[in-house]
Formats: C-alpha cells, sequence, structure tokens
C-alpha cells in the first residue's frame, strides 16, 4: 500500500477511520477494556491535538463489535458512582487476529511513510 497507489492520500495513506481502528486494537492490548472516554484520552497522548471525531470513533468501535472484533458491555463508569451508564470495550480473539495481521500491513506503510517524511525534511529543513 504506498501512495502511488492512492495520490489522494498522503499522509499514512489511510482513512482516520482505518486508524482509529488499528489504534484502538492496539489500545485494548496495553489495557484490558476501556470506555470511548479512555480512547480519546489516549488519541490525544498520541498525537498531541488531533482526535477521531466523536462520530468516527463511536461509528469504528460500533462497526468493530459488530465484525467481532471487539466485545461490549454495558456498565457503570465507576462502581463508587452508580449513576453514568457507559460501554466498556475489550478485544476479542478475533480482534487479536486482526490486530496482528493489520500491525504487519502497516508497519510497511508506516515504515515508507516515516522515509518520505525524513526526505522532506532533509531538502527543505537542512
Amino acid at each position: 500500500m504506498s501512495s502511488k497507489n492512492n495520490p489522494k492520500k498522503f499522509a499514512l495513506n489511510m482513512s482516520a477511520a482505518q486508524f482509529t481502528k488499528f489504534y484502538v486494537l492496539h489500545l485494548l492490548h496495553k489495557r484490558t477494556s476501556m470506555i470511548s472516554e479512555h480512547f480519546k484520552e489516549e488519541f490525544a497522548k498520541l498525537t498531541g491535538n488531533w482526535r477521531p471525531a466523536p462520530s468516527t470513533l463511536l461509528d469504528t468501535l460500533h462497526e468493530m463489535t459488530d465484525e467481532g472484533l471487539l466485545q461490549r458491555k454495558e456498565d457503570y463508569k465507576s462502581y463508587e458512582k452508580k449513576r453514568q451508564k457507559v460501554y466498556w470495550y475489550r478485544v476479542t480473539e478475533k480482534g487479536t487476529e486482526e490486530f496482528e495481521v493489520l500491525k504487519k500491513h502497516y508497519k510497511v506503510l508506516f515504515d515508507e511513510q516515516l522515509d518520505i517524511l525524513k526526505r522532506i525534511m532533509n531538502e527543505i529543513y537542512q
């Protein structure tokens, strides 16, 4: 998947939804379960200022659940304050398998884009 395949996509040659799916799977391998608020916080830590749009994140989580990549459980945000119900997400075995495939696939893409960015930085900001 190189930038030559899709000239309309330069940066990473992937959509926000594709990256959101990939990073959600990564995060759920670091933490057992998370709610949408946790995902937003983690995206902010990674990128500084970019977060997927709320609709992108929620649509992606719902699609991943429908695909069997995630398991969703309705529960409380905290047991001390049983007021706010939320969905807790966990990765499934199918999700783990999908993540391993995506890691291999995207590694090539990330390396390619990193090389392009290094060449741009060297040429323009010598």
